[in-house]
Protein backbone atom coordinates (compact mmCIF):
# COMPACT_ATOMS: atom_id res chain seq x y z
CA UNK A 1 0.00 0.00 0.00
CA UNK A 2 3.15 2.65 0.51
CA UNK A 3 3.96 1.94 -2.81
CA UNK A 4 0.61 1.99 -4.38
CA UNK A 5 -0.33 5.49 -2.21
CA UNK A 6 3.27 7.27 -3.52
CA UNK A 7 1.90 6.49 -7.38
CA UNK A 8 -1.62 7.77 -6.96
CA UNK A 9 0.13 10.72 -5.13
CA UNK A 10 2.10 11.17 -8.51
CA UNK A 11 -0.69 10.75 -10.44
CA UNK A 12 -2.34 13.49 -8.83
CA UNK A 13 0.52 15.81 -8.82
CA UNK A 14 0.90 15.12 -12.40
CA UNK A 15 -3.13 16.01 -13.00
CA UNK A 16 -3.04 18.69 -11.27
CA UNK A 17 -0.10 20.05 -13.23
CA UNK A 18 -1.90 19.14 -16.53
CA UNK A 19 -4.80 20.84 -15.47
CA UNK A 20 -2.58 23.83 -14.32
CA UNK A 21 -0.91 23.66 -17.54
CA UNK A 22 -4.10 23.43 -20.32
CA UNK A 23 -5.84 26.44 -18.30
CA UNK A 24 -2.62 28.43 -18.73
CA UNK A 25 -2.63 27.92 -22.39
CA UNK A 26 -5.90 28.28 -22.51
CA UNK A 27 -5.20 31.85 -21.55
CA UNK A 28 -2.40 32.34 -23.69
CA UNK A 29 -4.44 31.15 -27.09
CA UNK A 30 -7.12 33.69 -26.06
CA UNK A 31 -3.96 36.57 -25.96
CA UNK A 32 -2.64 35.50 -28.96
CA UNK A 33 -5.94 35.44 -30.55
CA UNK A 34 -6.28 39.56 -28.99
CA UNK A 35 -3.17 39.82 -30.75
CA UNK A 36 -3.10 38.48 -34.02
CA UNK A 37 -6.68 40.60 -33.87
CA UNK A 38 -5.22 44.01 -33.29
CA UNK A 39 -2.66 43.48 -35.55
CA UNK A 40 -4.78 42.44 -38.32
CA UNK A 41 -7.20 45.73 -37.42
CA UNK A 42 -3.67 47.97 -37.58
CA UNK A 43 -3.04 46.64 -40.95
CA UNK A 44 -6.51 46.70 -42.32
CA UNK A 45 -6.50 50.93 -41.21
CA UNK A 46 -3.28 51.32 -42.64
CA UNK A 47 -4.95 50.08 -45.98
CA UNK A 48 -7.72 51.86 -45.35
CA UNK A 49 -6.13 55.06 -44.81
CA UNK A 50 -3.87 54.07 -47.89
CA UNK A 51 -6.82 53.54 -50.15
CA UNK A 52 -8.62 57.31 -49.19
CA UNK A 53 -5.25 58.87 -49.74
CA UNK A 54 -4.92 57.54 -53.47
CA UNK A 55 -8.08 58.87 -53.99
CA UNK A 56 -7.34 62.31 -52.58
CA UNK A 57 -4.31 61.99 -55.12
CA UNK A 58 -6.63 61.18 -58.00
CA UNK A 59 -8.75 64.24 -57.28
CA UNK A 60 -5.67 66.67 -56.82
CA UNK A 61 -4.53 65.05 -60.26
CA UNK A 62 -8.03 65.70 -62.46
CA UNK A 63 -7.89 69.25 -61.13
CA UNK A 64 -4.11 69.80 -62.00
CA UNK A 65 -5.05 68.31 -65.19
CA UNK A 66 -7.66 71.42 -66.02
CA UNK A 67 -4.88 73.99 -64.82
CA UNK A 68 -6.34 75.54 -61.79
CA UNK A 69 -9.11 75.14 -58.67
CA UNK A 70 -11.93 76.64 -60.49
CA UNK A 71 -15.33 75.48 -60.17
CA UNK A 72 -15.20 74.37 -63.89
CA UNK A 73 -17.80 71.71 -65.62
CA UNK A 74 -14.70 69.15 -66.55
CA UNK A 75 -13.69 69.36 -62.53
CA UNK A 76 -16.92 69.03 -60.99
CA UNK A 77 -17.81 65.63 -63.21
CA UNK A 78 -14.32 64.16 -62.91
CA UNK A 79 -14.41 64.45 -58.81
CA UNK A 80 -18.50 63.71 -58.98
CA UNK A 81 -17.38 60.49 -60.44
CA UNK A 82 -14.76 59.92 -57.77
CA UNK A 83 -17.38 60.20 -55.12
CA UNK A 84 -19.45 57.90 -56.51
CA UNK A 85 -17.00 54.93 -57.17
CA UNK A 86 -15.11 55.38 -54.39
CA UNK A 87 -16.53 54.16 -50.97
CA UNK A 88 -17.12 56.19 -47.85
CA UNK A 89 -16.02 59.25 -49.49
CA UNK A 90 -18.66 61.83 -48.37
CA UNK A 91 -17.61 65.11 -50.07
CA UNK A 92 -14.43 66.70 -51.69
CA UNK A 93 -13.25 70.00 -51.89
CA UNK A 94 -10.83 72.85 -53.51
CA UNK A 95 -9.81 75.73 -51.99
CA UNK A 96 -7.88 78.38 -53.97
CA UNK A 97 -4.99 80.83 -52.70
CA UNK A 98 -7.39 83.49 -51.28
CA UNK A 99 -9.02 80.95 -48.41
CA UNK A 100 -11.74 80.80 -50.16
CA UNK A 101 -14.26 77.30 -51.41
CA UNK A 102 -13.79 76.90 -55.21
CA UNK A 103 -15.40 73.34 -55.77
CA UNK A 104 -17.11 71.89 -52.94
CA UNK A 105 -18.74 68.19 -54.32
CA UNK A 106 -20.81 66.06 -51.63
CA UNK A 107 -22.72 62.90 -52.14
CA UNK A 108 -26.03 64.50 -51.73
CA UNK A 109 -26.57 67.54 -53.13
CA UNK A 110 -29.23 68.64 -50.81
CA UNK A 111 -27.01 68.24 -47.02
CA UNK A 112 -23.43 69.11 -46.98
CA UNK A 113 -21.59 66.96 -44.69
CA UNK A 114 -18.93 69.52 -43.79
CA UNK A 115 -20.81 73.35 -44.39
CA UNK A 116 -18.18 75.70 -45.90
CA UNK A 117 -17.52 77.93 -43.28
CA UNK A 118 -16.34 74.61 -41.15
CA UNK A 119 -14.18 74.04 -43.98
CA UNK A 120 -12.56 77.19 -44.66
CA UNK A 121 -12.05 77.42 -40.61
CA UNK A 122 -10.23 74.04 -40.31
CA UNK A 123 -8.04 74.82 -43.14
CA UNK A 124 -7.21 78.38 -41.82
CA UNK A 125 -5.80 77.20 -38.66
CA UNK A 126 -3.45 74.15 -40.52
CA UNK A 127 -0.09 74.75 -41.18
CA UNK A 128 0.68 74.99 -45.18
CA UNK A 129 2.34 71.72 -45.91
CA UNK A 130 1.94 68.30 -47.04
CA UNK A 131 -0.83 65.77 -46.22
CA UNK A 132 -2.80 66.11 -42.88
CA UNK A 133 -5.31 63.77 -41.85
CA UNK A 134 -7.87 65.19 -39.10
CA UNK A 135 -10.76 63.66 -37.12
CA UNK A 136 -13.64 65.28 -36.31
CA UNK A 137 -15.80 63.78 -33.58
CA UNK A 138 -19.81 64.06 -34.04
CA UNK A 139 -21.23 61.78 -32.02
CA UNK A 140 -20.36 58.90 -29.41
CA UNK A 141 -18.51 56.68 -31.29
CA UNK A 142 -18.83 58.35 -34.28
CA UNK A 143 -16.21 60.76 -36.34
CA UNK A 144 -15.67 61.83 -39.69
CA UNK A 145 -11.93 61.73 -41.12
CA UNK A 146 -10.76 65.07 -43.29
CA UNK A 147 -7.66 64.36 -45.69
CA UNK A 148 -6.34 67.73 -47.47
CA UNK A 149 -2.63 68.01 -49.46
CA UNK A 150 -1.96 70.80 -51.30
CA UNK A 151 -2.46 71.69 -54.94
CA UNK A 152 0.28 72.26 -57.26
CA UNK A 153 0.56 74.26 -60.71
CA UNK A 154 3.00 72.61 -63.35
CA UNK A 155 5.77 74.91 -62.59
CA UNK A 156 5.56 73.46 -58.84
CA UNK A 157 3.90 76.82 -57.42
CA UNK A 158 0.70 76.22 -55.16
CA UNK A 159 -2.72 77.20 -56.52
CA UNK A 160 -4.51 76.11 -53.58
CA UNK A 161 -5.66 73.10 -51.47
CA UNK A 162 -7.60 69.80 -52.10
CA UNK A 163 -9.44 67.78 -49.52
CA UNK A 164 -11.98 64.97 -48.47
CA UNK A 165 -14.27 63.57 -45.87
CA UNK A 166 -14.78 60.20 -45.40
CA UNK A 167 -16.98 58.39 -42.74
CA UNK A 168 -15.39 56.58 -39.60
CA UNK A 169 -18.72 54.49 -40.20
CA UNK A 170 -17.28 53.42 -43.74
CA UNK A 171 -14.05 52.01 -41.71
CA UNK A 172 -16.00 50.11 -39.04
CA UNK A 173 -17.24 48.26 -41.75
CA UNK A 174 -14.16 47.31 -43.52
CA UNK A 175 -12.75 46.25 -39.80
CA UNK A 176 -15.66 43.97 -39.73
CA UNK A 177 -14.66 41.96 -42.42
CA UNK A 178 -12.62 39.79 -39.61
CA UNK A 179 -14.67 39.19 -36.79
CA UNK A 180 -13.05 36.35 -34.24
CA UNK A 181 -15.32 34.49 -32.02
CA UNK A 182 -13.65 35.98 -29.14
CA UNK A 183 -13.67 39.72 -30.06
CA UNK A 184 -15.61 41.79 -27.53
CA UNK A 185 -14.44 45.43 -28.51
CA UNK A 186 -12.34 46.93 -31.10
CA UNK A 187 -11.84 50.73 -30.66
CA UNK A 188 -9.71 53.04 -33.27
CA UNK A 189 -8.97 56.17 -31.40
CA UNK A 190 -6.79 59.43 -32.71
CA UNK A 191 -5.16 60.55 -29.36
CA UNK A 192 -8.43 61.09 -27.40
CA UNK A 193 -11.02 61.09 -29.83
CA UNK A 194 -12.22 57.74 -31.37
CA UNK A 195 -12.66 57.30 -34.86
CA UNK A 196 -14.45 54.38 -35.13
CA UNK A 197 -15.76 51.77 -32.41
CA UNK A 198 -17.25 47.96 -32.84
CA UNK A 199 -18.98 45.88 -30.60
CA UNK A 200 -21.71 46.82 -27.47
CA UNK A 201 -20.84 50.13 -24.93
CA UNK A 202 -19.97 47.95 -21.12
CA UNK A 203 -18.79 44.36 -23.48
CA UNK A 204 -15.32 45.63 -22.59
CA UNK A 205 -15.88 44.96 -18.55
CA UNK A 206 -16.42 41.38 -19.24
CA UNK A 207 -12.71 41.35 -21.38
CA UNK A 208 -10.25 38.09 -20.17
CA UNK A 209 -7.71 39.93 -22.59
CA UNK A 210 -6.88 43.14 -24.04
CA UNK A 211 -4.32 44.24 -27.18
CA UNK A 212 -3.02 47.55 -27.99
CA UNK A 213 -1.49 48.21 -31.95
CA UNK A 214 -0.48 51.30 -33.08
CA UNK A 215 -1.24 52.27 -36.80
CA UNK A 216 1.07 54.31 -38.98
CA UNK A 217 -0.60 56.95 -40.90
CA UNK A 218 0.97 58.66 -44.65
CA UNK A 219 1.39 62.09 -42.75
CA UNK A 220 3.64 60.75 -40.01
CA UNK A 221 1.17 60.67 -37.02
CA UNK A 222 -0.49 57.17 -35.47
CA UNK A 223 -3.79 56.04 -34.45
CA UNK A 224 -4.14 53.15 -31.56
CA UNK A 225 -6.29 50.61 -31.24
CA UNK A 226 -7.21 48.48 -28.77
CA UNK A 227 -9.00 45.12 -28.82
CA UNK A 228 -10.75 43.62 -25.73
CA UNK A 229 -11.63 39.71 -26.02
CA UNK A 230 -13.82 37.55 -24.09
CA UNK A 231 -12.51 33.86 -22.65
CA UNK A 232 -15.34 32.25 -24.31
CA UNK A 233 -13.84 28.68 -23.29
CA UNK A 234 -14.33 30.37 -19.92
CA UNK A 235 -16.90 27.00 -20.04
CA UNK A 236 -14.31 24.82 -21.06
CA UNK A 237 -11.84 25.74 -18.89
CA UNK A 238 -14.45 25.00 -15.62
CA UNK A 239 -15.49 21.55 -17.36
CA UNK A 240 -11.78 20.74 -17.25
CA UNK A 241 -11.12 21.81 -13.47
CA UNK A 242 -14.79 20.79 -12.46
CA UNK A 243 -13.56 17.23 -14.54
CA UNK A 244 -10.40 16.63 -13.34
CA UNK A 245 -11.14 18.12 -9.29
CA UNK A 246 -13.72 15.28 -9.63
CA UNK A 247 -11.29 12.28 -11.14
CA UNK A 248 -8.67 13.35 -8.10
CA UNK A 249 -11.56 12.90 -4.92
CA UNK A 250 -12.68 10.21 -6.55
CA UNK A 251 -9.02 8.57 -7.26
CA UNK A 252 -8.86 9.68 -3.67
CA UNK A 253 -11.85 8.29 -2.40
CA UNK A 254 -11.15 5.09 -4.22
CA UNK A 255 -7.76 5.27 -2.48
CA UNK A 256 -9.10 5.60 0.62
CA UNK A 257 -11.38 2.39 0.22
CA UNK A 258 -8.76 0.36 -0.90
CA UNK A 259 -6.77 1.50 2.14
CA UNK A 260 -9.93 0.05 4.14
CA UNK A 261 -10.37 -2.74 2.18
CA UNK A 262 -6.64 -3.56 2.80
CA UNK A 263 -6.28 -2.41 6.26
CA UNK A 264 -9.89 -5.22 6.85
CA UNK A 265 -8.01 -7.60 4.59
CA UNK A 266 -4.45 -7.18 6.53
CA UNK A 267 -6.53 -8.01 9.67
CA UNK A 268 -8.36 -10.81 8.33
CA UNK A 269 -5.31 -12.55 7.04
CA UNK A 270 -3.27 -12.01 11.12
CA UNK A 271 -6.33 -13.36 12.44
CA UNK A 272 -6.49 -16.76 9.77
CA UNK A 273 -2.79 -16.89 10.89
CA UNK A 274 -3.64 -16.97 14.46
CA UNK A 275 -6.23 -18.97 14.00
CA UNK A 276 -4.27 -21.39 11.80
CA UNK A 277 -1.16 -21.32 14.06
CA UNK A 278 -4.10 -22.18 17.02
CA UNK A 279 -5.04 -24.76 15.11
CA UNK A 280 -2.17 -26.27 14.05
CA UNK A 281 -0.12 -26.35 17.13
CA UNK A 282 -4.31 -28.33 18.61
CA UNK A 283 -3.27 -30.63 16.01
CA UNK A 284 -0.03 -31.10 17.04
CA UNK A 285 -0.97 -31.49 20.78
CA UNK A 286 -3.55 -34.08 19.91
CA UNK A 287 -1.28 -35.70 17.59
CA UNK A 288 1.25 -35.48 20.43
CA UNK A 289 -1.24 -36.53 23.39
CA UNK A 290 -2.54 -39.46 21.37
CA UNK A 291 0.84 -41.04 20.35
CA UNK A 292 1.90 -40.64 24.01
CA UNK A 293 -1.39 -42.23 25.26
CA UNK A 294 -1.51 -44.71 23.16
CA UNK A 295 2.21 -45.53 24.17
CA UNK A 296 1.09 -45.21 27.65
CA UNK A 297 -1.54 -47.90 26.91
CA UNK A 298 0.73 -50.55 25.48
CA UNK A 299 2.22 -50.72 28.63
CA UNK A 300 -0.71 -52.22 30.85
CA UNK A 301 -2.10 -54.12 27.83
CA UNK A 302 0.78 -55.84 26.94
CA UNK A 303 1.00 -57.12 30.96
CA UNK A 304 -2.68 -58.58 30.35
CA UNK A 305 -1.45 -59.85 26.90
CA UNK A 306 1.48 -61.15 28.77
CA UNK A 307 -0.58 -62.71 31.96
CA UNK A 308 -3.08 -64.21 29.88
CA UNK A 309 -0.72 -65.74 27.79
CA UNK A 310 0.49 -67.19 31.09
CA UNK A 311 -2.68 -68.44 32.32
CA UNK A 312 -2.72 -70.55 28.92
CA UNK A 313 0.20 -72.24 29.70
CA UNK A 314 -0.86 -73.42 32.88
CA UNK A 315 2.06 -71.03 34.98
CA UNK A 316 -0.35 -70.59 37.34
CA UNK A 317 -2.26 -73.99 37.74
CA UNK A 318 -4.37 -75.69 35.08
CA UNK A 319 -7.48 -74.16 33.75
CA UNK A 320 -10.75 -75.85 34.21
CA UNK A 321 -12.66 -75.71 31.86
CA UNK A 322 -15.17 -73.17 33.26
CA UNK A 323 -12.16 -71.04 33.68
CA UNK A 324 -10.60 -71.76 30.08
CA UNK A 325 -13.76 -69.73 28.16
CA UNK A 326 -13.49 -66.00 29.79
CA UNK A 327 -9.63 -66.15 29.87
CA UNK A 328 -10.11 -66.71 25.95
CA UNK A 329 -12.31 -63.88 25.87
CA UNK A 330 -9.86 -61.64 27.98
CA UNK A 331 -6.97 -62.56 25.55
CA UNK A 332 -9.31 -61.88 22.50
CA UNK A 333 -10.73 -58.46 24.31
CA UNK A 334 -6.95 -57.55 25.18
CA UNK A 335 -5.16 -58.68 21.39
CA UNK A 336 -8.25 -56.51 19.67
CA UNK A 337 -7.51 -53.42 21.78
CA UNK A 338 -4.19 -53.70 21.06
CA UNK A 339 -4.97 -53.59 17.87
CA UNK A 340 -6.55 -50.53 18.07
CA UNK A 341 -4.12 -48.68 19.96
CA UNK A 342 -1.94 -49.57 17.59
CA UNK A 343 -3.73 -47.49 14.66
CA UNK A 344 -4.25 -44.30 16.54
CA UNK A 345 -0.41 -44.85 17.62
CA UNK A 346 -0.05 -45.45 13.41
CA UNK A 347 -2.18 -42.55 12.50
CA UNK A 348 -0.60 -40.07 14.94
CA UNK A 349 2.94 -40.66 14.26
CA UNK A 350 1.81 -40.11 10.59
CA UNK A 351 -0.01 -37.17 10.86
CA UNK A 352 3.12 -35.69 13.38
CA UNK A 353 5.34 -37.07 10.68
CA UNK A 354 7.53 -39.02 12.71
CA UNK A 355 7.03 -42.73 10.91
CA UNK A 356 10.06 -44.00 9.76
CA UNK A 357 11.02 -46.14 6.88
CA UNK A 358 13.34 -48.78 6.85
CA UNK A 359 13.48 -49.84 2.86
CA UNK A 360 15.22 -53.42 2.22
CA UNK A 361 15.08 -55.38 -0.63
CA UNK A 362 12.18 -57.93 -0.49
CA UNK A 363 10.89 -61.36 -2.49
CA UNK A 364 7.51 -60.67 -2.94
CA UNK A 365 6.10 -63.85 -3.37
CA UNK A 366 7.44 -65.43 -0.30
CA UNK A 367 6.79 -62.12 1.35
CA UNK A 368 3.08 -62.77 0.64
CA UNK A 369 3.13 -66.49 1.80
CA UNK A 370 4.67 -65.38 5.06
CA UNK A 371 1.83 -62.69 5.50
CA UNK A 372 -1.02 -64.99 4.35
CA UNK A 373 0.04 -67.92 6.83
CA UNK A 374 -0.63 -65.44 9.85
CA UNK A 375 -4.71 -65.06 7.91
CA UNK A 376 -4.80 -68.76 7.79
CA UNK A 377 -7.35 -69.04 11.05
CA UNK A 378 -9.27 -66.23 9.96
CA UNK A 379 -9.59 -67.92 6.96
CA UNK A 380 -10.90 -71.22 8.38
CA UNK A 381 -13.09 -69.75 9.97
CA UNK A 382 -14.98 -67.93 7.28
CA UNK A 383 -14.97 -70.66 5.20
CA UNK A 384 -13.32 -69.17 2.25
CA UNK A 385 -11.39 -69.89 -1.19
CA UNK A 386 -8.05 -67.94 -0.82
CA UNK A 387 -5.57 -67.63 -3.33
CA UNK A 388 -2.30 -66.27 -4.43
CA UNK A 389 -1.23 -66.07 -7.94
CA UNK A 390 2.26 -64.19 -7.66
CA UNK A 391 5.24 -64.89 -10.29
CA UNK A 392 8.25 -65.95 -9.39
CA UNK A 393 9.80 -64.02 -12.17
CA UNK A 394 9.04 -60.76 -10.56
CA UNK A 395 11.89 -58.66 -9.51
CA UNK A 396 12.87 -57.52 -5.86
CA UNK A 397 10.94 -54.19 -4.50
CA UNK A 398 12.32 -52.39 -2.52
CA UNK A 399 10.20 -51.15 0.13
CA UNK A 400 9.74 -50.97 4.45
CA UNK A 401 8.88 -54.46 4.90
CA UNK A 402 6.68 -53.62 8.03
CA UNK A 403 4.82 -51.20 6.65
CA UNK A 404 3.86 -53.43 3.81
CA UNK A 405 2.91 -55.97 5.69
CA UNK A 406 0.65 -54.03 7.64
CA UNK A 407 -0.93 -53.14 4.58
CA UNK A 408 -1.57 -56.62 3.23
CA UNK A 409 -2.68 -57.44 6.54
CA UNK A 410 -5.50 -54.77 6.45
CA UNK A 411 -6.44 -55.23 2.84
CA UNK A 412 -7.05 -59.07 3.18
CA UNK A 413 -8.86 -58.55 7.03
CA UNK A 414 -11.24 -56.17 5.09
CA UNK A 415 -11.80 -58.55 2.51
CA UNK A 416 -12.39 -61.39 4.59
CA UNK A 417 -14.09 -59.25 6.36
CA UNK A 418 -16.98 -58.34 3.91
CA UNK A 419 -16.98 -61.31 1.92
CA UNK A 420 -19.74 -63.70 3.24
CA UNK A 421 -19.10 -66.35 0.91
CA UNK A 422 -16.85 -66.78 -2.15
CA UNK A 423 -13.44 -66.36 -2.52
CA UNK A 424 -10.54 -63.93 -1.78
CA UNK A 425 -7.56 -63.80 -3.64
CA UNK A 426 -3.93 -62.25 -4.22
CA UNK A 427 -2.18 -61.32 -6.88
CA UNK A 428 0.91 -59.22 -8.65
CA UNK A 429 1.85 -58.24 -11.96
CA UNK A 430 4.59 -55.99 -13.27
CA UNK A 431 3.32 -52.74 -15.06
CA UNK A 432 5.06 -50.39 -17.17
CA UNK A 433 3.84 -46.63 -17.70
CA UNK A 434 1.83 -48.48 -20.73
CA UNK A 435 -0.43 -49.90 -18.31
CA UNK A 436 0.48 -53.88 -20.15
CA UNK A 437 2.12 -56.08 -17.82
CA UNK A 438 5.85 -56.47 -17.86
CA UNK A 439 5.67 -60.15 -17.50
CA UNK A 440 3.07 -60.36 -20.33
CA UNK A 441 5.62 -59.22 -23.02
CA UNK A 442 6.47 -62.46 -24.61
CA UNK A 443 7.20 -63.70 -28.20
CA UNK A 444 4.89 -66.15 -27.33
CA UNK A 445 1.97 -64.24 -26.68
CA UNK A 446 0.90 -61.29 -29.11
CA UNK A 447 1.08 -58.26 -28.08
CA UNK A 448 -2.90 -57.39 -28.64
CA UNK A 449 -3.61 -60.19 -26.33
CA UNK A 450 -0.98 -58.89 -23.78
CA UNK A 451 -3.35 -54.75 -24.04
CA UNK A 452 -6.86 -56.65 -23.68
CA UNK A 453 -5.64 -58.73 -20.17
CA UNK A 454 -4.31 -55.38 -18.95
CA UNK A 455 -6.97 -53.07 -19.95
CA UNK A 456 -8.03 -51.87 -16.68
CA UNK A 457 -4.08 -51.20 -15.53
CA UNK A 458 -3.03 -47.83 -15.26
CA UNK A 459 -0.30 -47.12 -13.01
CA UNK A 460 -0.01 -43.75 -10.99
CA UNK A 461 3.06 -42.23 -12.82
CA UNK A 462 5.70 -43.19 -15.28
CA UNK A 463 7.75 -45.69 -14.16
CA UNK A 464 7.65 -49.56 -13.77
CA UNK A 465 5.43 -50.54 -10.82
CA UNK A 466 4.09 -53.77 -9.35
CA UNK A 467 0.80 -53.99 -8.70
CA UNK A 468 -0.54 -56.19 -5.76
CA UNK A 469 -4.05 -56.80 -5.74
CA UNK A 470 -6.52 -57.33 -2.89
CA UNK A 471 -9.42 -59.22 -4.85
CA UNK A 472 -12.83 -60.12 -3.18
CA UNK A 473 -16.34 -61.20 -4.55
CA UNK A 474 -17.99 -59.96 -0.86
CA UNK A 475 -20.39 -56.90 -1.16
CA UNK A 476 -18.58 -54.47 -2.94
CA UNK A 477 -18.49 -50.47 -2.47
CA UNK A 478 -20.82 -48.03 -4.22
CA UNK A 479 -19.06 -45.48 -6.45
CA UNK A 480 -20.12 -42.43 -3.99
CA UNK A 481 -18.30 -44.28 -1.22
CA UNK A 482 -15.10 -45.52 -2.78
CA UNK A 483 -13.43 -42.35 -2.16
CA UNK A 484 -14.49 -41.74 1.10
CA UNK A 485 -13.31 -44.91 2.56
CA UNK A 486 -9.86 -43.71 2.54
CA UNK A 487 -11.00 -40.84 5.02
CA UNK A 488 -10.63 -41.51 8.70
CA UNK A 489 -12.81 -42.95 10.69
CA UNK A 490 -14.78 -43.44 7.85
CA UNK A 491 -16.62 -46.76 7.20
CA UNK A 492 -19.27 -48.43 4.92
CA UNK A 493 -21.88 -50.67 6.62
CA UNK A 494 -19.78 -50.68 9.68
CA UNK A 495 -22.67 -53.07 11.34
CA UNK A 496 -24.25 -52.44 14.89
CA UNK A 497 -22.26 -50.72 17.64
CA UNK A 498 -22.62 -53.33 20.56
CA UNK A 499 -20.50 -55.63 17.78
CA UNK A 500 -17.15 -53.78 18.62
CA UNK A 501 -15.11 -57.22 17.34
CA UNK A 502 -16.14 -56.67 13.95
CA UNK A 503 -17.12 -53.36 13.91
CA UNK A 504 -13.71 -51.47 13.64
CA UNK A 505 -12.48 -47.93 14.14
CA UNK A 506 -12.59 -46.99 10.00
CA UNK A 507 -8.71 -46.38 10.35
CA UNK A 508 -7.39 -49.56 8.38
CA UNK A 509 -7.61 -47.81 4.70
CA UNK A 510 -6.55 -44.39 6.16
CA UNK A 511 -3.44 -45.91 7.17
CA UNK A 512 -2.79 -48.13 4.37
CA UNK A 513 -2.89 -45.13 1.95
CA UNK A 514 -0.81 -42.89 4.16
CA UNK A 515 1.40 -45.83 4.32
CA UNK A 516 1.21 -46.55 0.52
CA UNK A 517 2.59 -42.82 -0.31
CA UNK A 518 5.32 -43.24 2.43
CA UNK A 519 6.86 -45.93 0.47
CA UNK A 520 6.62 -43.70 -3.11
CA UNK A 521 3.45 -45.48 -4.35
CA UNK A 522 -0.31 -45.63 -3.75
CA UNK A 523 -3.58 -47.47 -3.24
CA UNK A 524 -6.27 -47.72 -5.58
CA UNK A 525 -9.81 -49.18 -5.59
CA UNK A 526 -12.12 -50.99 -8.01
CA UNK A 527 -15.74 -52.22 -7.40
CA UNK A 528 -19.08 -53.10 -8.13
CA UNK A 529 -21.83 -53.21 -5.39
CA UNK A 530 -22.51 -57.48 -5.20
CA UNK A 531 -19.74 -57.90 -7.40
CA UNK A 532 -16.69 -57.33 -4.66
CA UNK A 533 -13.47 -54.93 -4.95
CA UNK A 534 -9.99 -54.73 -6.30
CA UNK A 535 -7.81 -52.89 -3.92
CA UNK A 536 -4.57 -52.38 -5.59
CA UNK A 537 -0.93 -51.27 -3.94
CA UNK A 538 1.35 -49.88 -6.39
CA UNK A 539 5.26 -50.48 -5.23
CA UNK A 540 7.52 -48.73 -7.28
CA UNK A 541 10.66 -50.69 -8.95
CA UNK A 542 13.77 -49.78 -9.23
CA UNK A 543 15.40 -50.32 -13.17
CA UNK A 544 18.47 -51.50 -12.30
CA UNK A 545 16.12 -54.82 -10.39
CA UNK A 546 14.60 -55.73 -13.87
CA UNK A 547 16.97 -58.50 -14.89
CA UNK A 548 15.87 -59.97 -18.04
CA UNK A 549 15.85 -63.11 -19.79
CA UNK A 550 19.12 -64.38 -22.02
CA UNK A 551 16.32 -63.89 -24.62
CA UNK A 552 15.38 -60.62 -23.42
CA UNK A 553 12.16 -61.66 -22.24
CA UNK A 554 10.83 -61.47 -19.13
CA UNK A 555 9.65 -64.90 -18.00
CA UNK A 556 6.23 -65.61 -17.28
CA UNK A 557 4.85 -66.51 -14.20
CA UNK A 558 1.53 -68.77 -13.18
CA UNK A 559 2.31 -69.81 -9.78
CA UNK A 560 -0.41 -70.32 -7.77
CA UNK A 561 -1.46 -71.05 -4.59
CA UNK A 562 -4.41 -71.86 -3.29
CA UNK A 563 -6.36 -72.54 -0.36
Amino acid sequence: MGLLSRFLGAVFLVLLGGLLLLDRALLKANQYQATLDAQAAGLLTEAFVAQQTVVLDRVITAAEEKNGVHDTAAVRGAVQRLLTTAPGLRQAWLLGMNGRVDLDVSESSVERVLPVALIERLHATQPAGGLTIDVIPVASGHSLVTLVKPLRASTGATMGVAGLVFDGDTLRAWLARTKPGTRLTLLVMSGEDTVTFLGQPGESAQALATEYTIVRLPTGGTWRIVTTHALTTRSLRWALWTLGVAGVLFLALGLLREQRRALQVAERSAELERLYSDVKKANQAKSEFLANISHELRTPLNAIVGFVELLHDGFYGELSPRQALPVDRISASATHLRHLVDQVLDIAKIAAGRLEVHAETIVLRPFVLNVASELESLVGERDLAFSITISTSLPRVRTDPTHLRQILINLIGNAMKYTPAGQVGVRARLVDASGIPADRRVGAIRREEARNAASAIRPPRNGTWVALQVVDTGVGIAPADQERIFDEFEQVNAGPRGDSMNRGTGLGLAISRRLARLLGGEIEVESELGKGSTFTVWLPVNTADLVPEPNGDITPGGDELSA
